[in-house]
């Protein structure tokens, strides 16, 4: 049996994703993946079950990645406060990891994730100081009260979509200042 490599993984992860942003989730093949990351198909098995597997991994690798980037949440801190930093954030994290923001997005939008059994604790692994973030805003009366999904959605979504709005062309930040997608979310999350 071969010994895994942690390159070699990070670059199956890296190859499907690149797949799935490029061609979709559908597109997605273990030789597919085994010709951009540069390996033999059945070295994949080294790292992963089978396509489900590493369909599953790729996705809570990405969300890993944005967890570590935007989860940092002062606990004694206003929660609007916190809230606009995360949004802080998650901009800075996405100038220059849209795709990984995108490839969530494009998990999170199809049948397959029912298909890959990710449990809710697996997909808000690393998130959880902005549930409580959610929770001591409603609690504290400062957030609308509602459950963390839905708050949080109005922090993120609007974030992702001006990022490609301005990689798209639609608009650019001197036509549209980060400030005012933060104003505006800011707006349906804080009373």
């Amino acid at each position: 049996m071969r010994t895994p490599d942690q390159e070699k993984k990070s670059r199956i992860l890296d190859s499907t994703s690149s797949i799935i942003m490029n061609q979709g989730i559908a597109a997605v093949s273990l030789s597919k993946i085994a010709k951009e990351a540069n390996i033999a198909s059945g070295t994949i098995y080294t790292y992963f079950a089978n396509k489900d597997d590493l369909l599953k991994q790729v996705y809570l690798n990405r969300k890993d990645r944005v967890a570590q980037a935007i989860a940092q949440i002062d606990d004694a801190g206003d929660p609007a406060q916190e809230v606009s930093r995360l949004m802080d954030r998650m901009y800075a994290f996405g100038q220059t990891n849209l795709d990984d923001l995108l490839l969530i997005r494009e998990f999170n939008q199809s049948p397959l994730m029912a298909q890959l059994g990710i449990d809710p604790s697996e997909a808000y692994a690393g998130f959880e100081p902005l549930a409580e973030l959610t929770k001591r805003g409603v609690d504290a009366g400062v957030f609308v009260p509602d459950v963390y999904p839905v708050i949080m959605s109005y922090a993120y979504t609007p974030v992702v979509e001006y990022l490609l709005a301005i990689r798209n062309g639609g608009i650019t930040p001197e036509q549209v200042p980060f400030a005012n997608i933060k104003k505006l979310s800011l707006r349906a999350i804080v009373r």
